[in-house]
């Protein structure tokens, strides 16, 4: 494979699987209202993910789509913007559609508009008549590092997250999200499945503390937060719409925790090369 386009390549998940793909020789096209940027490896087309015309142009060439939505939760806009990929993705003559869902999905809609959005959004890749494989990551390592939460980590030697300290967890990297992606592009025997895609070991709060401890070469201390409480502490960056749907989402997750503990193709899993939490954690500057 040749070029796969990235629906948010710009964004923290779709530059992850970029870097990834890059690495292979494997070029990357995309579609951005920011700026328009090209080399040899990547390519960023200026124009509206929703705007068909612009959206068919940037994914000539492509052989494959790795679809990931923005962080939204109104159901007419991600209908809007998965239809449009939907239907890009037939004009180019693309058949394989892998959609990275950001968060674990179980068999049902749970209330959350943050995972039930995307529950929306299969529903209309799995009627397109399209190869569909989708990929749900549990929790990202990498919520750790963001400009609200690593300064806390860095001056107070804390992770305030709103998870159950004694919820084992396997989290995942976006690091690994892109391997996930690379590996899937290349398995057709995936088309149909949904696979939840994890680190592979299962950690609590305090576990993920002692791993990022031993990075840092400090004493750092996990404290589980509830989800209310962390809704206050994202208004100031987020604003309180966001904060709140964010907030939701942490208690759906506590509520439905089995659907973090699902694994529908170990083989695929077990053969994918990983980084491991620990070495995940050594690359950052805690």
């Amino acid at each position: 494979m040749n070029r796969v386009f990235v629906t948010g390549a710009t964004g923290a998940q779709g530059h992850a699987i970029t870097q990834v793909l890059n690495r292979k020789n494997i070029a990357v096209s995309s579609i951005s209202r920011g700026t328009s940027h090209s080399n040899a490896l990547l390519n960023i087309e200026k124009g509206d993910i929703t705007d068909l015309t612009h959206l068919a142009h940037a994914m000539s060439g492509s052989e494959a789509v790795i679809f990931t939505l923005p962080l939204i939760f109104d159901y007419k806009e991600v209908e809007k913007i998965t239809q449009s990929v939907i239907a890009a993705s037939k004009m180019q003559g693309i058949k394989k559609i892998i959609f990275n869902t950001s968060i674990a999905l179980g068999s049902k809609k749970t209330g959350c508009a943050a995972i039930d959005v995307k529950h929306k959004a299969l529903s209309l890749l799995n009627a397109s008549d399209l190869d569909i494989i989708t990929l749900m990551p549990t929790l990202y390592l990498d919520n750790l590092t963001t400009p609200f939460l690593l300064p806390i980590i860095q001056k107070d030697n804390i992770i305030p997250y709103p998870v159950d300290n004694n919820f084992k967890l396997a989290w995942i990297s976006q690091e690994n999200l892109g391997r996930y992606c690379l590996a899937a592009l290349k398995n057709d025997d995936l088309i149909g499945q949904k696979i939840l895609i994890t680190n592979k070991d299962k950690i609590t709060g305090d576990d993920l503390a002692n791993i990022i401890s031993y990075a840092s070469k400090k004493s750092i201390n996990y404290i589980a937060l509830q989800a209310d409480q962390f809704e206050e502490n994202l208004k100031k960056t987020l604003g309180n719409d966001i904060a709140k749907e964010i907030a939701n989402l942490y208690k759906a997750i506590d509520k439905h925790r089995d659907d973090f503990e699902s694994y529908s193709s170990e083989d695929f899993i077990a053969s994918t090369l990983l980084e491991t939490t620990q070495e995940w954690a050594n690359h950052i500057a805690w």
